[in-house]
């Protein structure tokens, strides 16, 4: 995606080429959240590829999860949107992964984010290698924005 990056992580202009990445990856979202079995399968394929994670989810209420997941996602992919400057839409869930609070190591992030895909391929009847772009490319600065804050 053509955008810039201030040191606070936030992105600059989003040009139309990145506007119809988005899109196409916004439009994928909304045909995978529309299966209630979404979120459970995401969760399920991300801790079983990611052993290190299940622990911090040993006590989780998945219905409560599975709907904070829902809004996170959609923040992920709205966040090239944001305009500079903090607070951004990612600033109160990045302090929530926190060192300061839950402690969700940056590693995880790439795990999470491939099972992520992995449930989108399962789920999407339209999904492409042009959609995985998409969804790598449009999530690529919020996830990079987390890290940052941890």
């Amino acid at each position: 995606m053509n955008q810039s990056n201030s040191s606070a992580g936030n992105p600059g202009p989003v040009t139309i080429a990145d506007a119809a990445v988005m899109a196409l990856a916004k439009a994928s979202y909304e045909r995978c959240r529309a299966a209630p079995a979404f979120f459970p399968t995401f969760y399920r394929a991300f801790l079983a590829t990611c052993a290190e994670a299940a622990p911090l989810f040993a006590h989780t209420d998945f219905a409560k999860q599975n709907n904070l997941l829902r809004h996170a996602v959609g923040l992920l992919l709205i966040f090239p949107n944001q305009p500079p400057g903090e607070p951004t839409l990612l600033s109160r869930l990045a302090e929530r992964h926190s060192r300061r609070d839950l402690k969700i190591d940056p590693a995880l992030y790439a795990p999470f984010i491939d099972s992520l895909i992995a449930t989108v391929r399962q789920f999407d009847s339209e999904f492409t290698p042009a959609t995985e772009a998409a969804w790598r490319a449009t999530v690529r600065l919020g996830v990079e924005y987390m890290k940052a804050k941890y």
